[in-house]
């Protein structure tokens, strides 16, 4: 039986499917929002996955093991407040046939991202901004792709949703750029869900399955133009000209490795590091499974992340939780996310070599036992429940239109 405010008193939350293959962050994000609301959460809201039958392996693989999280299968949910029907939600007020699924499952708050079902819906919707990354770095970004995505965030801003953003820094640009949103936006910094001690004992073995050396430093960005993978090459091949490459820890990398606005990246990037004789100090790994991903965050001697932007990095916040020491581009996020990291300008080779060179000369990273790493982390987390609990029970609280 699918309960619902009406039968057990709680909020029943309607969720779609965040990210997928190629955006493996926002699948993570959206894992840890459905496990704060089950196990967290789970006095005052439950939640609803309403997915397309092409995402259902992909959803029961990564949410079915959630307890209290329904997921429902139906085709209305294709492609729901997206597209044409985002523009349809636009004209006339709703996407009519999302709005059809959500009555039917009694559904009492929508959580929106990437999408708009419309100012007429008939029940609350919380907007989750992730970044505004369009606004800063617009020349990655078609004229079309950068009016779709501003368009979006106009509408959600525009109505009476509460809107909810991962750090200060986004809530800050979301004032800036959209000051129809001032007084309705929350902030939620969210915490990674992650087994930390598993993660600590995993570490030597994975590093072996892979051939890693002891000592090394983890990148795993996915190889998106962003993420500024180049600047990591281009420092490499600065020490391996001033004879000091030997000096260094390789620089190991996972991830995806398609970037639809940029699809020669990867391979460009790859020779690039070939060409310049570093490649034996910028090796990558591929799309490995996310346990070991967190096994060799745990294994690293530093996570790098040497990203142009970032709305609340989830591998900073992996890292954060594992007691990896930090190496970040010098941006207002990073900063917020990780004031104690060392920082370098993300457009400064230079810079980042000379970073290189200094912790590798340090002795190995000594760090906390998993019992007390968990602490800390439980902190955060509990953080991030108490927000979103906060920006559910905002949301909630406001009527639907009438003629919705």
């Amino acid at each position: 039986m699918i309960r619902s405010q009406r039968d057990d008193g709680r909020c029943r939350i309607g969720f779609t499917l965040i990210g997928g293959p190629r955006w493996a962050g926002g699948l993570n994000y959206l894992y840890t929002v459905l496990h704060a609301v089950s196990h967290d959460l789970s006095d005052r809201f439950s939640a609803c996955l309403l997915i397309s039958q092409e995402d259902e392996d992909l959803a029961r693989q990564k949410f079915g093991g959630l307890a209290d999280v329904h997921i429902i299968v139906d085709p209305r949910a294709c492609g729901a407040g997206a597209g044409r029907r985002a523009v349809s939600a636009l004209l006339t007020g709703r996407d009519a046939l999302f709005a059809h699924l959500v009555s039917e499952q009694h559904i009492d708050l929508v959580f929106e991202t990437a999408r708009f079902f419309g100012f007429r819906f008939p029940v609350p919707v919380l907007s989750w901004i992730p970044d505004f990354q369009h606004r800063h770095l617009p020349w990655l970004f078609s004229r079309r792709a950068w009016w779709k995505r501003d368009i979006g965030f106009r509408a959600q801003c525009a109505g009476r949703r509460i809107v909810l953003l991962s750090s200060r820094t986004a809530e800050r640009d979301c004032h800036r750029f959209y000051p129809s949103a001032r007084g309705r936006t929350h902030v939620a910094r969210f915490a990674a869900t992650l087994d930390i001690a598993k993660a600590v004992e995993r570490a030597a073995t994975v590093r072996a399955t892979y051939a890693i050396p002891d000592r090394f430093l983890f990148l795993p960005n996915q190889f998106w133009i962003h993420k500024n993978h180049r600047v990591v090459i281009d420092s490499l091949r600065h020490l391996k000209a001033e004879g000091t490459i030997d000096q260094v820890m390789p620089v190991i990398l996972s991830g995806h490795t398609q970037d639809p606005r940029r699809p020669h990246l990867f391979s460009d990037s790859m020779r690039a590091a070939d060409e310049a004789g570093i490649d034996g100090w910028f090796r990558h790994l591929g799309a490995i499974p996310y346990e070991d991903v967190l096994a060799l965050n745990a294994a690293s001697q530093g996570l790098l992340n040497p990203s142009l932007f970032e709305g609340w990095s989830t591998t900073l916040e992996e890292a954060k939780a594992l007691g990896t020491p930090l190496i970040l581009s010098d941006i207002p996020t990073h900063r917020e996310q990780a004031a104690a990291a060392r920082f370098f300008e993300a457009d400064d080779p230079r810079a980042l070599a000379q970073v290189l060179l200094d912790v590798s000369q340090q002795p190995d990273a000594q760090r906390l036992a998993p019992e007390n790493l968990a602490q800390s982390h439980a902190q955060r987390h509990a953080d991030f429940v108490v927000a979103l609990r906060h920006a559910f029970d905002a949301a909630s609280m406001v009527k639907s239109d009438p003629a919705g």
